[in-house]
């Protein structure tokens, strides 16, 4: 008998997969938004390129937590007797984020309420 019902875990799941979505969605778009400008400066041939932003989109966490995450769960995923605990955490890690993807595609990506 498992220790915790699958629909339990599928919620925690949920609610990290959450927590994980805006972090990430940050650092991409700093990301982007660095690219954008170090391409700018250099079409334009200035000297002042945007060093700073590229240190700041590199120190930003969220790539670094998902670097020591992923391979954490991978771990635990199959070295733990709860494995299929772990199953259904992941899972709902991965559909929560998903799903606000796709309502925030669908609702359209520059609209806020």
């Amino acid at each position: 008998m498992p220790a915790i019902s699958p629909i339990f875990a599928f919620a925690i799941g949920c609610v990290i997969g959450l927590l994980v979505y805006s972090p990430v969605r940050h650092w991409v778009a700093t990301l982007r938004r660095t690219i954008r400008e170090r391409a700018k400066s250099a079409g334009s041939q200035r000297k002042d390129s945007p060093a700073l932003l590229v240190i700041f989109a590199t120190m930003h966490p969220a790539p670094w937590l998902l670097l020591v995450g992923i391979p954490f769960a991978v771990y635990s995923l199959w070295h733990d007797p709860l494995r299929v605990m772990w199953l259904w955490v992941l899972g709902g890690a991965v559909t929560a984020p998903a799903l606000l993807s796709l309502y925030r595609a669908r609702r359209g990506a520059g609209q806020r309420p």
